[in-house]
This record gives structure tokens, C-alpha cells and sequence, in this order.
């Protein structure tokens, strides 16, 4: 290996050299923001940065951050944080080397294990990042390194560094001390009684070095708690982990996160196959190196498993390299040229994932923080902007762009953004918004959509999982928003998302009247209502009552089941001297049974609009997956306003081959005349020109036939619902 040593440090020095070359330009996970804001003002109580503190790598940072400004180097912020990163992945893989040679002294195994973890799409891309995992993993594997030698010197200087590194990254802790705690306690001549109390207190040195520093400036022990409590709350009820989800889907996904996807999706399989066979071929013939490996880095395993979100990926950094050296292992010949062949294969398959990502991440920046240069650029244009607004995931992002954002921020609570926007028209109508939406989110839906315009999205350039997965906030949606024509308070259900939050506030017009606002207007109008009687068949029917302005305006029974109804403000109703007028909408009969309102417009004359009318079941989200839909069954009806002309109807659907052998055949019809037919085989956009004569015979029906339905309780019972197609989106233009 003498002969290797000039190459190992020109590869390093140009692995090192290529991350400088791509630091980032912009923040971007929500820890970022917090470390960067710590950096200009540490206050762990403030989350500047978040709890526990990270007060070393925040030291580190404000070096960096101060020389780079000195240098004249752009993008301060970000780049004097993830050039730790940098240096930290570089810095990591000789110590990553010698802790691989000590296991079983097997230099081609260590060698072509370090080189395949340093192309590893996860271990590459996390050393560009402006977060402390790559640093923190860099200083735990010195320490495991050091530690495993065997000799009292370098373990009294692992030991020192583990306690060090806990104040770089909390996590290091179940990294090293598992580790630390198995050399003190094992049989080893070599290591006296003496060298084990030394190693014992440089450990608690490396901690008292940065936790007594960190305690006096967040106001001593008790202040420090509270802010540490706080942050264990949010992270037990604000996540999916597997220790509150104890479900086999979340401990699926768990196990796909943490070892599968760190390498991308197919490499990733074949890596874990490769790790497998690598694991059982080490066990047998080296059952102590196995124990050092388990020692080492399963207690991280089971709490990475148990007690992190593990969608966000690099939190699986630590499983890296055990997973390489398994998969090396697994390739191990007598001949050395069959394992170097595939490593290099593997090194550049990975290296092909990572770097154009790699580049991309260098140039572009991060979704959020590009939306708001966005708006600095387009606002000195003269574009006319009164509020930002935004989903609370990207409000920590604000907080930090502030000095160049065009217009005030308005603040708005997690889970219930859309209310801060209806008070802020009720208060000011005549407000122009930019909001920056996540479009995972649905709650949008509650403001009159012809009052909105998306303006971009914003995307990172590259797939999320083995680079930036789970980062918060992700992918963006910038729209510019004018004072709707109607908006939704309290107590509705159009979308499954809000439907949750009604039903935590008050669940709907049964109990509490379900308030919108429409704009004040002498004009006729169209109003259209819909939902569901939740009541068990055979229930009583609960009248409706709507009023307008305070006046009752209508009233009508619901019985169990689905309701749809359409009714004409006459021309006046909405007249007033307030900018929004109250519709309210509450449940009379008693016993009050659950009603769930699903469906809403309010349009005026000549203005298209739909419901979802028979055969339509109510909407579901799904919050990980990122969109919200509806299923048709095997007879399916629109209702679509007649205008005296001619409508295109648009539906996007999921391809149905996810639950049929072969495409259904879906008709149009209005009445019994056909008008379109489609046979979806794939996700589908269909648009239907709907001839204005046949919709106002139908008076507005359109139906949809699929030959294929599905029951998905089946014979045994369950769910009973003849599912047919599963639609993201209806639009009438």
C-alpha cells in the first residue's frame, strides 16, 4: 500500500478541491438558516440555532464566515458553513481507511471501501452542505478510528475527540461513546487501568470544553432545559418516526431510507444485496471485526430507525460506510483486480448520480431561497405587491432574506396559513399577495382560484432522496394573488388536509356555523354547495340553513350520504357597505349529525364552474406523497354550469394500470350520447370539449363510464367502494 500513498493524496486533495469549486450559494435546510443565524447571533433559545446548540461547529463557522467576508467571497453565509463540509469529508477518509484496515487488516478491502463511501451519492453531496453531519460523522469516525488502535495514546485522544464532537453534532454521542464504553470495559493487556481513567476524563474534558461556554451563554442550566424541552417536543409531535408510527409501512420506509436510498434506487439495491452476502462472509470469518462493526455503529442504526424522520436522508450518513465495506467484502477475491474493477464501477456509476446534482445544487441554490431573488429582481421592475405570504415552512426562510424582500411578511400559524390571508383581506381588500405555497399543500383551495395566477415553481434539479431528502422547505410554488371573489374561513372540508383541521377545531356547520366571505357585488350570482351527510344510513336528515349578511337566504334537508346544490343569489343579495360579505352555514335539526362540507363556488354571470356530482367519493391527501385526489366510480357525474357556450373539460388522472391487467374504456356521455372515450394506460390529461346545446339539455350532467372497477376490501369485507379512476384535478375552462 507504500506505492498507493501519493495517489491516496492526490485523490484527496482533488476531492477536496472539487467541493470548494461547489459550494453552495444559498441555504437551504431549515438547520442552515438556524446555524446561519447563530453565527450572526447565537441564541439556542431563539434557535439560533435549534437545540442542542452545536456550539462548535458554530465556533468553526464564525471563523470561516469572518474570513470569507474579509476575502471578498460571495455568499458568506452559506459557504463559511459548508466549507466544514467540505474539508470534513476529505478529512474523513483516511481516518475512515484506518478504522477499515484495523478490522482485519485487509488493506485492498479498506482501500477500495474508502473509495467507493467517497462516491457514494449521499457521503459526496452532504459534503456540500451547510448543515454539520458531514463534520460531525468526520470527527466520530477520527474518534472510532482512534479508539480501536490499541494503544493508550491514540485511545486517550479518541476519547477527547468524541466528547468534542458531541458539541459539533449531538448524534456523534451514540457513534462513539457505545464505542468508547466497549474498549474501557474489554480485556486488553495493552491498555492499563491508568490509560482507561485517562481516556475516561479526556472524554468529559471534550465536553466540559463546550458545554460549560454554551450553558453560560443561554442563561445557565434551567434556560437551557426549557429551550432543550421545547425542541424534544417538536421533534416527537411534529415528525414520522417509527417509535410514535409503529406501523410495517413506516418501518419499511425506514429501512429503504436509511440503506437504499443514500446510493439512489437501483444502485441502491444492489448495494444492499452486495452489503448482505458481504456481512455473512465477514461474520464467518472474522466474527470480531463484526463485533467492532456492531459496536461501533449499531446502536446509531436503532436510534437513527427508531427516532429520526428518516425521509430525511442524511440522517443515514453513518450507514455508508458499513454498508460499503460490507458490499466490498461480498466482492473480495484472491485476485485483486475482479473487487478493484467493480469498485471503480461502483465509484462511477455513484460519481454519475452525484456530480451533475453536485453542480446543479452550486448554481441554482435552493428552491425557496430562488423564489425570493425572484421577487427582489421582479419587485424593482415595478410589479405591485402589498403582503408575502407563504406556507409556514418557508417562513424561517423569510425571516433570514428579509433585507431583500419587496414588501412585508405576513406570519402565519403552522397547519392554518389560509386564515391570516381572509383576515388580511377583510382588514385590507384590496391587497395584491405573493405567496409562496408548498405544493404539497392543498389549502389553497379555500380561496376563489380565478383570483390567483402561479407565477413559477421552483424545483430542485435533480431527485430529492439521496441528496436533499427531506429538507424543509423543499420545492416551492411562487403565485400572485389579487382580493379573491370568495374565500373560506372556519369549518370546511374541501380538501382532505383541511377537512383534518376542521375537524381538530370544530367539526363542521353541525356544530359551529361554517363561515365564507364573498366579495360585495350587485351583480346575480351562482352559488354551489357540496358534501356529505356523515350520518349512518337510516339517520335522520339535518336541514341546512345559508345565511347571507345574517339573513336567512335558504334552507334544504340533507340525508345520509352525498349532497350537491346549486342556487341563484338574485341580484342584490350580495350588496353592502363592508368589502366581504359573511355566508354562513349551519346544520338545525337535532340531533345534529356530522356533515362535511367538500365542494364551494360562487361565480357570477357567464363564468364557468363545476361539481363533483353522484359517483364522486371525498377527497384524500396524502402528505408524503404530495398530492390530493378523488375516485370516480364505475359511473361518475360532473355537474358543469351551462353558459350558452361551448366548455372544455380537463381531467388528470393516476394511471390505472397501477390496479388493472389492461386500460379500462372510460366514455363521456352526456345523456346517452357519447361525446369522448379514452382508454388511460398511463397518467392521463384528458381535455373534452363539451358542445354548449347538449349541456344545457342535460341541464349541466356529464358522465363518466369506466369498464373497470375494483373493490378494495373485497369478498372478506372492509372497504366496500367500487373504486374506478383516481383523479388529481378537474378543470372547466
Amino acid at each position: 500500500m507504500r506505492a498507493l500513498r501519493p495517489a491516496a493524496l492526490a485523490l484527496l486533495v482533488l476531492y477536496l478541491l472539487a467541493h470548494l469549486a461547489l459550494l453552495p450559494r444559498t441555504l437551504e435546510d431549515l438547520d442552515s438558516i438556524n446555524f446561519a443565524l447563530g453565527v450572526r447571533e447565537f441564541d439556542v433559545a431563539r434557535h439560533q440555532p435549534h437545540p442542542p446548540g452545536y456550539p462548535v461547529f458554530i465556533a468553526l463557522a464564525k471563523l470561516t464566515t469572518s474570513a470569507f467576508r474579509v476575502l471578498g467571497i460571495g455568499a458568506v453565509a452559506p459557504r463559511g458553513l459548508a466549507v466544514w463540509s467540505a474539508i470534513a469529508g476529505a478529512a474523513a477518509l483516511p481516518m475512515l481507511f484506518l478504522f477499515f484496515r484495523t478490522l482485519e487488516r485487509r488493506d485492498r478491502l479498506a482501500w477500495w471501501s474508502t473509495i467507493v463511501t467517497a462516491a457514494a451519492p449521499l457521503y459526496w453531496f452532504t459534503a456540500l452542505r451547510p448543515l454539520s453531519d458531514m463534520t460531525g460523522f468526520a470527527c466520530a469516525i477520527a474518534s472510532q478510528a482512534l479508539m480501536v488502535q490499541r494503544r493508550p495514546r491514540a485511545l486517550v485522544a479518541g476519547a477527547l475527540m468524541a466528547g468534542l464532537a458531541i458539541g459539533i453534532r449531538s448524534q456523534t454521542a451514540v457513534l462513539t461513546l457505545p464505542l468508547l464504553a466497549f474498549v474501557l470495559v474489554m480485556r486488553d493487556e495493552a491498555l492499563p487501568l491508568r490509560t482507561r481513567l485517562a481516556a475516561l476524563g479526556a472524554s468529559a474534558v471534550g465536553v466540559i470544553a463546550w458545554g460549560v461556554p454554551l450553558l453560560i451563554v443561554s442563561g445557565g442550566l434551567a434556560a437551557y432545559l426549557q429551550a432543550l424541552g421545547t425542541q424534544a417536543g417538536e421533534d416527537f409531535g411534529g415528525v414520522v418516526m417509527l417509535w410514535t408510527h409503529r406501523t410495517p409501512r413506516v418501518a419499511a420506509f425506514a429501512l429503504v431510507n436509511s440503506f437504499v436510498w443514500p446510493w439512489d434506487w437501483w444502485p441502491g439495491v444492489g448495494m444492499c444485496v452486495l452489503a448482505a452476502a458481504g456481512a455473512l462472509r465477514i461474520a464467518w470469518r472474522a466474527p470480531r471485526a463484526i463485533l467492532l462493526i456492531l459496536v461501533a455503529f449499531a446502536p446509531y442504526a436503532i436510534f437513527h430507525l427508531l427516532f429520526h424522520e428518516t425521509e430525511t436522508v442524511r440522517y443515514a450518513l453513518p450507514m455508508v460506510p458499513v454498508v460499503a465495506y460490507a458490499a466490498m467484502a461480498a466482492l473480495e477475491t484472491r485476485r485483486p483486480m475482479p473487487m478493484a474493477i467493480a469498485a471503480c464501477l461502483i465509484a462511477v456509476v455513484s460519481l454519475g448520480f452525484a456530480i451533475p446534482a453536485s453542480r446543479n445544487y452550486a448554481r441554482e441554490g435552493a428552491p425557496v431561497f430562488r423564489v425570493f431573488d425572484d421577487m427582489a429582481a421582479t419587485a424593482h421592475g415595478g410589479e405591485p405587491v402589498d403582503t408575502i405570504a407563504m406556507h409556514a415552512g418557508a417562513r424561517r426562510a423569510a425571516e433570514w432574506a428579509a433585507p431583500i424582500l419587496p414588501a412585508r411578511v405576513a406570519k402565519a400559524p403552522h397547519g392554518r396559513e389560509w386564515l391570516t390571508l381572509v383576515a388580511l383581506w377583510r382588514a385590507k381588500p384590496s391587497a395584491n399577495v405573493w405567496f409562496v405555497a408548498d405544493p404539497a399543500r392543498t389549502d389553497l383551495a379555500l380561496f376563489d382560484s380565478r383570483a390567483r395566477r402561479l407565477a413559477r415553481q421552483y424545483r430542485w434539479g435533480f431527485v430529492e432522496p439521496p441528496f436533499v431528502g427531506g429538507a424543509r422547505p423543499g420545492p416551492v410554488d411562487w403565485y400572485h394573488m389579487q382580493p379573491p371573489g370568495w374565500m373560506l374561513d372556519r369549518g370546511w372540508s374541501l380538501t382532505a388536509e383541511v377537512g383534518g383541521v376542521t375537524a381538530t377545531d370544530h367539526p363542521g356547520p353541525h356544530v359551529a356555523a361554517a363561515l365564507a366571505w364573498a366579495k360585495s357585488r350587485a351583480d346575480e350570482m351562482l352559488l354551489m354547495i357540496g358534501g356529505r351527510h356523515l350520518g349512518a344510513p337510516g339517520t335522520a336528515s339535518t336541514t341546512l340553513l345559508l345565511r347571507v349578511n345574517g339573513n336567512p337566504l335558504a334552507s334544504w334537508p340533507v340525508s345520509p350520504g352525498f349532497f350537491m346544490r346549486e342556487m341563484t343569489l338574485p341580484a342584490g343579495t350580495l350588496a353592502s357597505g363592508s368589502s366581504y360579505v359573511p355566508i354562513e352555514l349551519t346544520a338545525l335539526v337535532e340531533p345534529k349529525a356530522p356533515v362535511s362540507l367538500e365542494q364551494f363556488d360562487l361565480q357570477g354571470p357567464g363564468v364557468p364552474l363545476f361539481a363533483y356530482d353522484q359517483g364522486w367519493y371525498e377527497p384524500e391527501y396524502n402528505r408524503s406523497l404530495g398530492f390530493a385526489w378523488r375516485w370516480t366510480s364505475e359511473r361518475s357525474s360532473l355537474w358543469v354550469r351551462p353558459i350558452g357556450r361551448s366548455v372544455k373539460v380537463t381531467i388528470h388522472g393516476e394511471s390505472p394500470m397501477r390496479y388493472y391487467d389492461a386500460p379500462p374504456h372510460v366514455r363521456v356521455l352526456i345523456g346517452n350520447r357519447e361525446i369522448a372515450a379514452f382508454d388511460p394506460s398511463s397518467d392521463f390529461d384528458e381535455s373534452i370539449d363539451v358542445p354548449a346545446d347538449l349541456l344545457a339539455e342535460a341541464n349541466g350532467r356529464v358522465t363518466l363510464e369506466s369498464s373497470r372497477f375494483f373493490v378494495p376490501g373485497g369478498a372478506s369485507g372492509g372497504d366496500q367502494r367500487h373504486l374506478a379512476l383516481r383523479i388529481f384535478s378537474v378543470s372547466v375552462d
